[in-house]
């Protein structure tokens, strides 16, 4: 998701139907804006990706 949890705008997941969030960006690694488009890997669990508005497309994975 991009977007804000408790009024903090960033780029989250969640592992349980969105009861909590996990932010996955930093302060550090801002990727312009993602909000049209951001999609989960369906064949790598916790993959996503996210379009940066002519940034490129980045991913990531759980640790």
């Amino acid at each position: 998701m991009v977007g804000a949890v408790e009024s903090f705008n960033a780029v989250y997941r969640s592992d349980d139907e969105a009861n909590t969030w996990t932010r996955i960006n930093d302060d550090q690694h801002q990727w312009g804006w993602t909000g049209a488009a951001v999609t989960g890997d369906p064949r790598v669990y916790g993959r996503v990706y996210l379009g940066t508005n002519g940034r490129g497309v980045q991913y990531g994975e759980p640790a």
